[in-house]
């Protein structure tokens, strides 16, 4: 049961939701996942089955794809339509001038997150600020526009859709309220759906209800990592979560190691040579 699943999440319920759901259908004993999307978003989620939770970080560091319907002239304080919507600013503009928009902020390696994230500050998470009606100062953070697209302008609805491929720790929220800006508008997100994450796509997943065990695919299967085959003597310390070193290999980055085929142990380099365990079989 150690390994992973790529599900399509549902309009609706949270990532925390969906992956107790996960949990008790398949009786597994925890979950984590991916990346958080919000209840009204649907879309690509990984979710990791028991000790394949250790490795959740690997997929967090991916880049990821969205397909963003963004609406103009409203306002919310959660900057889409999971809070209280109301008329806003709005200036009508050309789909010139929202294409030079959109290619502006493609350039934008910096970015302000919304004040209703997880990001924390000072130990608290800056949506508990928000609740409390409390000013914080948020620093911007390095993010990165890989490639974008319009995928559709309608000016008689003031809305548009477009397709972003982004770095990790990007907010789609944020890219909305930052276009409005420079459009001289208010703009939130009424749409978002994530499509891809690294090399996995959406048209991969599976949905809830069709979930079964057959589904986990697992950790050897899911990550293409080069493994080291170590002796008896090794494989007996290894399991006791030994440093490795050059005697046992000079791989660069993360590999499976394996006594007699069989995998026993991811583990990572943490200096030159130097090779600690992430999780033990």
């Amino acid at each position: 049961m150690d390994g992973f699943i790529i599900i399509d999440k549902p309009k609706g319920i949270t990532s925390f939701s969906l992956c107790n759901q996960v949990r008790k259908k398949l009786n597994l004993n925890k979950t984590g996942h991916n990346g958080t999307l919000d209840p009204n978003a649907t879309g690509l989620m990984v979710i990791a089955c028991d000790k394949a939770t250790k490795l959740m970080r690997l997929i967090n560091e991916h880049d990821k794809e969205y397909i963003a319907e963004i609406i103009f002239g409203k306002t919310s304080d959660t900057l889409d339509i999971d809070s209280i919507v109301s008329d806003g600013k709005y200036n009508s503009f050309t789909k010139e001038e929202l294409l030079n928009a959109i290619d502006k902020l493609k350039h934008e390696e910096e970015q302000l997150p919304p004040m209703t994230s997880a990001i924390k500050v000072d130990g608290k998470k800056l949506y508990e600020y928000q609740r409390k009606g409390i000013e914080v100062k948020v620093e911007k953070r390095k993010v990165k526009i890989n490639d974008i697209e319009l995928i559709e302008y309608d000016i008689n609805n003031k809305k548009c859709i477009i397709r972003l491929n982004v770095s990790k720790g990007f907010y789609v929220r944020s890219f909305a309220r930052d276009l409005g800006i420079l459009l001289n508008s208010d703009a939130i997100i009424s749409e978002l759906r994530r499509t891809k994450i690294d090399n996995l796509d959406i048209k991969d997943s599976i949905t809830l209800d069709d979930l079964n065990t057959n589904n986990i695919i697992k950790i050897e299967d899911f990550f293409d990592f080069p493994k080291v085959e170590v002796s008896d003597y090794i494989a007996k310390l290894v399991k006791n979560g030994v440093t490795l070193d050059e005697r046992q290999t000079t791989i660069k980055g993360i590999f499976f190691v394996t006594n007699k085929c069989d995998i026993i142990a991811v583990y990572e380099e943490i200096d030159v040579n130097k090779y600690k365990p992430i999780l033990i079989f």
